[in-house]
């Protein structure tokens, strides 16, 4: 037992600061009004990195090869409750656990340390709850662990001790043969030792039986922390519960803006499977260089290992590469690509898409235009004519273009013979096929594409084009492909930059290329900020999932495609209505097809006038459903 000199109450310190609306802001009075903060472990203070925590089970079979060791861990504890109760325990331990565990054919004493070391490699500190402790500690309050668990407090020491936290004392079931969740026995312990005053002891914890009815009870102050997390589903394998485990993690972050939780939650893992996906393609594929196209391929590029085969991140698009393609020979059919997705896009901003800056309004005005004037089936005619009178200088855009590519290819050390790996998000190749139009006669370079996903038809409307994607009906299904394409705005938002897309590129005199970049026209203003979040966010999960890897060490659990997408997949195609109503927030995030006439959210129910919310047909459904 814990003496209370032990624990003697540290000197007052002024209270930290703390990020306004946190919970951490929310309970400072409360923690201020107390003399103690008591912390329950599990769901509070730490999180598993797990679908559900029932899965360290799966985890422990699959390193020893016992299929069905979740079944015999299950039976075994509860056959340990019944030990318990014929012995006039209070609370089952781990050693109790496994004297009721049948012979598997490795020692139980193996499979009891397993558990314990996957246990431990799969928790993580709560950032949420840190700060609640942080501030708890700095303000001079004693802290201390409440936990009903057949883990022994070494475990609990261990854990604290990995992630770097000093609490005052821990108490645990298992070793005080007192619980909260029947008679609140574990309460009256903690106060007996800290030698307060229920009342003045605030308690911290999710279940709403043993944390807070029972600490009610014994006449704890207390608090219920109900983290907002997604939907739980199960988890058909532990690749999936991993991947799913660390996607939620994303929530606990409530200091990180909304933007960096779905980098983290969605992008992060699908970039990892990419990653490692991309890694043993072009190693088999015998790529010489792997170029990054942007904008898809901007924090790609920021993960890509300096073990895999030499990378750029290549400013273009496809935009650039017809432009670049565009000569006095082949511009009648090229007229066609100018005007493509026109319709409602005034003039001028049919001319700002490609560089073109509008002759005087007289100009316009004899040929039956303005510079407001929308392109419509009506008046295709008449466009189609602007075009070919500002054929000239468009042309000399065009050759512009071309000169500042090729000096730029020839600076990334594209050279004959090469085997060129892209890197795209998706969906058709078209970006693929303008690249191969400028870069295989200029270069002599051969070129494979790599994409996250393709549509169905891509083959088909590209015959000859050497493509393969991560997510195919090897991996996933087609309706699952159909979704992804139908609802890609969540794709493309986890798979972007912060920067326009790349509309022009200009060879100055010392040699150098200065791109021109399309902000679109009213482009939501967040939208660079947000790329960042996505950014950061993504990197931060895909940290996290490698740390994750190798704290499991030697467990034989491979993070497969499914597993690594199904997060993306998710949100793509059933978002909660609140992630639906954040990403729907969006506006004009297609720079080729914006105007300032009109404005195309993600997904609304609250468009008015000259306004769509459409583009993501799984968000409009969530927020339907919910009313919003």
């Amino acid at each position: 037992m814990t003496s209370a000199a032990t624990l003697a109450r540290p000197a007052q310190a002024p209270a930290p600061a703390t990020s306004a609306g946190s919970l951490a802001d929310r309970l400072r009075d409360r923690i201020a009004a107390a003399e103690a903060v008591s912390f329950d472990v599990f769901d509070t203070l730490f999180v598993r990195l797990l679908a559900s925590p029932e899965d360290v089970f799966d985890l422990v079979g699959a390193r020893y090869g016992i299929p069905d060791f979740r079944r015999h861990r299950t039976a075994a504890q509860t056959r340990a409750f019944q030990v318990m109760h014929e012995r006039e325990r209070q609370e089952i331990d781990l050693d109790g656990i496994y004297e009721c565990l049948p012979d598997l054919g490795v020692p139980a004493e193996t499979l009891k340390r397993a558990e314990w070391e996957i246990e431990l490699a799969v928790l993580r500190l709560n950032p949420e709850m840190e700060a609640v402790l942080r501030l708890a500690r700095e303000m001079g309050k004693r802290c201390v662990l409440n936990s009903d668990m057949y883990l022994p407090r070494a475990f609990f020491e261990e854990l604290c001790a990995r992630e770097g936290i000093a609490v005052d004392a821990t108490y645990v079931s298992s070793e005080r043969q007192a619980t909260k969740r029947d008679h609140g026995a574990l309460f009256t312990l903690v106060a007996q030792d800290l030698a307060l005053a229920p009342a003045r002891i605030l308690h911290i914890g999710d279940n709403p039986a043993s944390d807070i009815r029972r600490g009610d009870e014994m006449g704890f102050a207390t608090f219920h922390y109900v983290a907002n997390l997604p939907e739980r589903d199960a988890a058909p394998d532990p690749a999936h519960s991993l991947a799913t485990g660390v996607s939620r993690f994303a929530a606990y972050h409530t200091e990180r803006s909304p933007w960096w939780r779905v980098g983290y939650a969605a992008g992060g893992p699908a970039h990892l499977a990419l990653v490692r996906w991309l890694e043993a393609r072009t190693r088999a594929d015998g790529i010489d260089l792997l170029l990054f196209l942007s904008r898809d391929g901007f924090t790609l590029h920021r993960l890509w290992p300096d073990t895999g085969v030499p990378s750029l991140y290549f400013k273009c698009s496809r935009v650039l590469l017809i432009l670049a393609s565009i000569t006095e020979r082949n511009f009648e059919e090229n007229i066609p690509f100018l005007l493509s997705g026109a319709e409602g896009l005034c003039l001028a901003d049919i001319s700002a898409r490609i560089g073109l800056d509008l002759p005087d309004e007289g100009f316009l005005a004899d040929l039956g235009l303005g510079a407001g004037t929308v392109h419509g089936r009506g008046n295709r005619k008449r466009f189609e004519s602007y075009l070919r009178v500002m054929r000239w200088r468009i042309l000399q855009i065009c050759t512009e273009c071309r000169r500042g590519l090729h000096a730029y290819g020839l600076k990334a050390g594209l050279r004959s013979g090469m085997r060129i790996g892209l890197v795209d998000v998706g969906w058709k190749g078209s970006t693929q096929t303008a690249f191969v139009r400028f870069a295989e006669p200029t270069f002599g370079v051969s070129v494979k594409g790599y994409y996250v996903c393709l549509h169905r038809d891509a083959r088909r409307e590209r015959p000859g084009l050497d493509m393969e994607a991560l997510i195919t009906e090897r991996t996933h299904s087609a309706e699952t492909i159909r979704d992804l394409y139908a609802n890609r705005v969540v794709a493309e938002l986890c798979f972007s930059a912060p920067h326009g897309s790349i509309i022009g590129a200009d060879l100055g005199e010392d040699g150098s290329v200065a791109f021109a970049e399309d902000p679109g026209r009213g482009a939501d203003p967040r939208l660079p900020g947000i790329a960042a979040e996505v950014d950061a966010g993504i990197q931060a999960a895909v940290a996290d999932l490698e740390r994750l890897v190798a704290d499991l060490k030697d467990l034989p659990v491979d993070l497969t495609v499914p597993a690594l997408t199904a997060p993306l997949l998710r949100l793509a195609r059933a978002p909660s209505p609140a992630e639906a109503e954040v990403i729907g927030s969006i506006h004009n995030f297609d720079s080729w097809g914006s105007s300032v006439l009109f404005t195309n959210y993600a997904a609304s129910l609250k468009v008015r006038g000259a306004a769509r919310g459409d583009s993501w047909p799984a968000g409009l459904a969530a927020l339907r459903a919910a009313g919003r």
